[in-house]
């Protein structure tokens, strides 16, 4: 019996350029991801055999890509029928079984990857946190500043700039309590300045977020 070989499945012939490798994964799954066959369910069937394949023939290449034996008359005919059983797709950081893939790369996820629920990898869940806080700064932030702008166009007194500028804190304030689950507390409806300093602490939060976040990517 003719046993699959990683090379054949991936249409390329042995080599250890990790980009070539890469970029052959990606234009097989691209062909024969099942999500592109839904409304065929027997097609879908085949592409996700056909994906356990792919996914095994990646993990194996990348795996022993330094010692790749450049031996085409070794190869098998891919044109040979095989009966071989697909090996069971596990995830390459936790070795629990595949669930789902990334939606930007295809890459496999198991539900102990951080970006699971979301059905995006480490990499692509780290941009959706960073561009996540990046809003919550900008929407924030720039409503204050353009409450400020507004003040001095308008040439507002400073009492009714301060008065603004604590109604929009109290407001931040009150939606960053129910963010955390605080708002339940009636004690907090009675301490006015309870809710300026929620808002306060929501302008730091959302920055000092975003800042980590962009630190820990760029890392």
């Amino acid at each position: 019996m003719t046993e699959k070989n990683p090379w054949t499945i991936l249409g390329i012939g042995p080599t250890t350029d990790e980009q070539k490798i890469r970029q052959a994964y990606l234009t097989q799954v691209r062909q024969h991801h099942p999500d592109l066959y839904a409304k065929n369910s027997l097609a879908r069937h085949d592409h996700e055999e056909h994906m356990k394949w792919i996914n095994w023939a990646y993990s194996e290449v990348m795996k022993n890509r330094f010692v790749v034996e450049i031996n085409k008359e070794d190869a098998p005919d891919p044109r040979e029928p095989s009966h071989q059983e697909p090996p069971p797709l596990s995830c390459r950081m936790h070795h629990r079984p595949v669930v789902r893939y990334c939606t930007k790369c295809q890459s496999p996820l198991c539900p102990s990857c951080i970006g699971f629920s979301l059905s995006l990898c480490s990499t692509h869940f780290r941009q959706w946190v960073n561009a996540k806080f990046r809003r919550r700064v900008y929407r924030e932030w720039g409503l204050l500043f353009i409450l400020i702008a507004i003040s001095k166009l308008l040439s507002w007194s400073f009492p009714t700039l301060l008065w603004s500028l604590l109604g929009y804190l109290a407001i931040l304030g009150i939606i960053e309590l129910r963010r955390l689950r605080y708002f339940g507390c009636m004690a907090w409806l009675f301490i006015p300045y309870s809710l300026v300093l929620a808002g306060l602490y929501s302008l730091y939060e959302g920055l000092s977020r975003w800042n980590k976040e962009l630190g820990d990517f760029t890392d």
